[in-house]
């Protein structure tokens, strides 16, 4: 993607539209095999100052998802998704809205990228989450699939 923002800048200036480049939010994805990779936004092993992190892990091992937001704000900073499969311009979006933590945890459901054939871990996610923070209470608010097209 930053190949591609790149070139879309340089054509553009070679073009005669001359275009400084805007590096955007931090996006990689990698395949390993049949296990997906994704990582949107900052996101360091260790929280830094003034940040948070939750994590959640399916019992198999296979599927997970870590996100760092900031302590005070609950500010979307960065997620890492693993074996699960997301719309990276949909996070993009969040992290660019300085959408909270519980915001993109309860509308998870419309970052899926093939919620058809996928399998859904939203529900499982969401109940970890209010395990670790009992005060909070979320709950899936997005709309998967041919629902979301439908109550768009």
């Amino acid at each position: 993607y930053t190949g591609k923002m790149h070139g879309e800048t340089l054509a553009k200036t070679i073009c005669g539209e001359r275009t400084k480049y805007e590096r955007g939010i931090w996006y990689n994805s990698a395949k390993f095999l049949d296990i997906e990779y994704q990582t949107y936004g900052f996101v360091s092993n260790v929280p830094r100052l003034g940040e948070a992190s939750f994590y959640w892990e399916h019992p198999e091992g296979r599927h997970a998802l870590h996100v760092i937001y900031q302590e005070n704000s609950n500010e979307l900073i960065g997620i890492n998704v693993f074996g699960i499969r997301y719309r990276h311009r949909t996070f993009e979006r969040w992290i660019q809205e300085a959408r909270t933590v519980e915001f993109c945890l309860e509308h998870l459901p419309e970052a899926n990228f093939d919620p058809e054939f996928y399998s859904e871990y939203e529900r499982d996610i969401i109940r970890e989450y209010n395990r670790q923070h009992p005060s909070a209470n979320l709950r899936l608010r997005g709309k998967r699939g041919l629902l979301k097209r439908a109550f768009a």
